[in-house]
């Protein structure tokens, strides 16, 4: 299921790196032109010293060289495409994090997210007996008071009569939670690396849309 406001991160983020991610693909098309300049140089050198041996020889060497630049300048954008996504996600991991410490950012609050992402989690499982595991940060920040809200946000969302409880071991993760149903055994990871890995796949598309536009 979605969260809405890691969603929204991500979509802060494809923005923020399109300028770069702009323009190492404006880079990479110049470096590709060069090449394809080249090449198309070489083809008709090659074409004019072969072609005493006939013209269709000539012919079939210059659409083979031609053929061979198309790939390499394919191979090229890709390679500049897959590291402009990467960085995007890696810059979004970075966010993600000084998000968690300082708690807020921009306009996003990590109390929100939390509560989204417990909310979401026992969506999934049947179990009215909810355990939550954090790490050591969040582990401290959720006293009786914060825990007693996001219960009822929990039951407003789920419409069940859920009770929450904290584990007293911590686990280390950027951030997030880990909900386990006591009842039936499920447990399920909504830490924000696992979360952002999912988005990763499931936008990755998006992504690349909105860095390159129609030229992946």
């Amino acid at each position: 299921m979605s969260d809405k406001g890691v969603d929204k991160i991500i979509s802060y983020i494809n923005a923020k790196a399109d300028k770069e991610t702009s323009e190492k693909l404006l880079k990479a098309q110049t470096e590709a032109d060069k090449i394809k300049t080249a090449a198309q140089e070489k083809a008709e050198r090659e074409a004019e010293r072969i072609l005493s041996d006939g013209k269709r020889v000539a012919f079939l060497e210059e659409q083979r060289i031609i053929a061979e630049t198309k790939i390499d300048v394919r191979r090229k954008r890709m390679d500049a495409q897959e590291e402009a996504i990467a960085e995007s996600f890696e810059e979004a991991k970075k966010i993600l994090e000084e998000l968690a410490e300082k708690g807020n950012l921009d306009n996003f609050v990590y109390k929100d997210i939390i509560f989204n992402l417990v909310a979401s989690a026992s969506e999934i499982v049947a179990g009215n007996k909810l355990e939550l595991v954090f790490n050591q940060r969040d582990s401290k920040i959720f006293n009786k008071k914060m825990l007693g809200e996001l219960t009822t946000f929990v039951k407003n969302r789920t419409g069940r009569d859920v009770s929450l409880t904290l584990t007293d071991k911590t686990m280390q993760f950027l951030g997030g939670v880990v909900v386990r149903d006591l009842e039936k055994h499920v447990e399920v990871d909504n830490t924000l690396e696992t979360k952002l890995s999912r988005l990763k796949e499931g936008i990755r598309v998006d992504v690349a849309k909105i860095l390159f536009g129609d030229r992946i």
